[in-house]
């Protein structure tokens, strides 16, 4: 039995691929924990684009996704206008609270309200003798779809973490 437990999350845990329909997990938690192996496993390290946005766009609210989305017009408009200069959201992990983003994470207990949870994801990087450990709070929204990511609040409290939250980070830039 355990084993075909398993063999049942690694299943829904492998993306369908862009445009077809993916399991989601029944719950937040395991929600959460697909969406940063996810990331991680792509080496997500600025604003998703091309096959990474296709993998990681079925597991994201239609609010996340239209945010994503207007920033990669931003971006791309900034890179015609200015092909000399470093666009927007070029690199940095904006899925996390450290611009390298997490070496390791673990998962934590779902808060759940309604159609509402907040998981906290501990995260720790490791590069060089110095270490970093933060927890970041994922937010995730039940659709008819099951558990997608709504938002990111970043936790990191050292100088130059990501503050407030990942849609605020993709807001437009102020020209």
């Amino acid at each position: 039995m355990r084993c075909r437990i398993l063999t049942l999350f690694l299943f829904s845990a492998i993306p369908s691929g862009a445009g077809s329909a993916i399991d989601l997990p029944a719950d937040p938690q395991g929600a959460a924990r697909i969406f940063y192996t996810e990331l991680r496993r792509l080496g997500v390290h600025s604003l998703p684009a091309g096959e990474e946005w296709n993998l990681l766009a079925p597991r994201v609210t239609e609010e996340l996704a239209q945010a994503i989305t207007l920033a990669q017009k931003e971006q791309a408009e900034f890179m015609k206008k200015h092909p000399d200069e470093k666009p927007p959201w070029v690199d940095g992990d904006l899925f996390s609270s450290l611009f390298e983003g997490p070496k390791t994470f673990v998962i934590g207990e779902a808060k759940t309200k309604g159609d509402r949870s907040e998981v906290p994801v501990k995260c720790v990087h490791t590069e060089g003798g110095e270490t970093f450990k933060w927890t970041d709070t994922i937010i995730l929204k039940e659709t008819e779809k099951g558990w997608l990511v709504d938002d990111i609040h970043y936790g990191g409290s050292w100088d130059f973490a990501a503050t407030g939250t990942l849609k605020e980070a993709l807001a437009p830039e102020e020209e």
